[in-house]
C-alpha cells in the first residue's frame, strides 16, 4: 500500500500542438501570392471574338494564393462547382 500526499502529476511527453489538425481541415503550403487581376481599361475591335470575360471580378483589395495540398484526396472532387466555402487559418511555424 502506498499513501502519498501532495504528489505532483507525472511528466508525460509534450505533444507538438502545431501538428494537431482539426477534423475536416487540411494542411497546405503556399506556392505563390499575387495581386488580383487588373480590369481592362480599353476595349478594342475584335475583343469579343477572343472570348468572354468572367462575370465575377476580383476585389481590388484581394490577393490570389496558389496552395499545394499534399493530401489531395481530402479535397472534394467538385470543389470548382462553387458549392463550398473555404476558410483559412494561418499558424506560424515553430522553429
Amino acid at each position: 500500500m502506498e499513501i502519498v500526499i501532495g504528489r505532483t502529476a507525472r511528466m508525460s511527453a509534450v505533444k507538438d500542438k502545431t501538428t494537431q489538425v482539426l477534423p475536416g481541415a487540411v494542411e497546405a503550403s503556399v506556392l505563390n501570392v499575387r495581386p488580383p487581376r487588373g480590369r481592362r481599361q480599353n476595349t478594342f475591335d475584335g475583343q469579343n471574338k477572343r472570348g468572354r470575360q468572367s462575370a465575377v471580378e476580383d476585389p481590388a483589395g484581394g490577393r490570389v494564393m496558389v496552395l499545394l495540398i499534399p493530401d489531395g484526396y481530402k479535397i472534394p472532387r467538385d470543389i470548382q462547382s462553387g458549392n463550398y466555402r473555404v476558410f483559412l487559418r494561418f499558424v506560424k511555424r515553430q522553429k
